[in-house]
C-alpha cells in the first residue's frame, strides 16, 4: 500500500507543472484574475497551486492547469444556471 501512496504523491507533484506566466497563457486569463481567484479562495493551495522551494520569503508558485480548468468550468456552470 505504501508504493501506491508514493505513486499518488509523485503524480500530484507532477500535476503542478505550470509557472504563473504559463498558467495564465494556457488558461487565457490575466495574472490579476488568477491572483484574485487565489485570494478569494476559489483556487486552493495543494489542489490548484503550491509554493516552489522551501524557506523562501515569497517563493514562486506552480500551478495545476487541469485542476484550475475544471474548477473554473464548474464555477461558470453555477453562474449560468
Amino acid at each position: 500500500m505504501e508504493a501506491n501512496s508514493a505513486q499518488t504523491k509523485l503524480f500530484k507533484q507532477m500535476a503542478f507543472n505550470l509557472t504563473t506566466v504559463e498558467a495564465v497563457d494556457a488558461l487565457r486569463i490575466s495574472a490579476t484574475t488568477l491572483r484574485r481567484l487565489r485570494k478569494e479562495g476559489v483556487l486552493k493551495p495543494g489542489v490548484h497551486y503550491r509554493a516552489m522551494g522551501a524557506g523562501s520569503i515569497r517563493p514562486p508558485l506552480v500551478w495545476d492547469g487541469s485542476a484550475i480548468d475544471i474548477t473554473l468550468a464548474q464555477r461558470s456552470r453555477r453562474v449560468l444556471y
